[in-house]
């Protein structure tokens, strides 16, 4: 394979043999470093991807206070979070930036972000994520291209109208601090689910029931720091996995 000219030509007609090694997954780490801003002490994330998008989680980590650096091919992250309002220009490249408003809800009573971007595939309205942070008791208010959330966290029974992976990852880190007990019907149901309850409860929270349709949050007053290594990217697992096969290849 070579790359030429902003063009890249496949000379095929060999299998294809060998090892590969398969990162962590971008959608598992993004959520992941969200919920970095729930706990007390340090998070270490093991073997992270320098992907754009995790250096722009790692600027709205900053943005919001903490420190948030490389350590090798890990990412530490410390620090409690003293800036409710995420920085515009940077948020607005990233559709995942609305992950940050539950930690920063959960942690310091408000959250103030712009509408998120980075996503050229079509409406993905956050209605679910707003729907659910209200159910939880936040006041939500949309000024100036932005959204803003507050209030004290409370739990509730949510009902998500489609399976959101992304509503779900909010609302699971929003209740995880909130006082009482939440439960989340219709929840989506995906590895990077399971991987950041997993997380999370590593961290001292009580979550049980991810990776089915029921998540069962009973709300604790604080969390500690953690180290993680995030769950391998099964997308690019099953790339490599029909690369082989269609050449007949091992």
């Amino acid at each position: 394979m070579t790359q030429q000219s902003g063009r890249i030509w496949v000379m095929g007609g060999r299998p294809l043999n060998g090892t590969a090694a398969i990162p962590a997954a971008k959608n598992s780490v993004l959520p992941l470093l969200a919920a970095a801003l729930l706990c007390r002490g340090p998070v270490r994330l093991r073997a992270v991807p320098r992907l754009s998008d995790v250096e722009c989680s790692l600027g709205l980590l900053r943005g919001a206070g903490c420190a948030a650096h490389w350590q090798g091919a890990d990412i530490v992250v410390a620090g409690m979070p003293s800036n409710s309002t995420l920085p515009g220009e940077t948020a607005a490249q990233m559709r995942a930036s609305i992950l940050f408003c539950a930690p920063l809800l959960a942690r310091l009573g408000e959250a103030r972000i712009p509408l998120p971007g980075g996503c050229a595939i079509g409406q993905r309205p956050i209605d679910q994520h707003l729907k659910g942070m209200s159910a939880l008791g936040a006041k939500v208010r949309f000024d100036h291209g932005g959204v803003t959330l507050s209030g004290h966290l409370r739990g509730a029974v949510i009902y998500l109208d489609m399976p959101s992976v992304g509503a779900t990852e909010n609302l699971l880190m929003a209740a995880t601090l909130a006082s009482g007990t939440t439960r989340i019907e219709n929840a989506a149901k995906e590895p990077e689910i399971v991987d950041l309850a997993a997380f999370l409860n590593a961290m001292g929270a009580k979550i049980s029931g991810a990776g089915t349709s029921t998540i069962v949050i009973e709300g604790v007053r604080a969390l500690h720091g953690a180290s993680w290594q995030p769950i391998s990217d099964r997308i690019e697992a099953g790339t490599m996995a029909c690369a082989c096969a269609i050449t007949g290849g091992e």
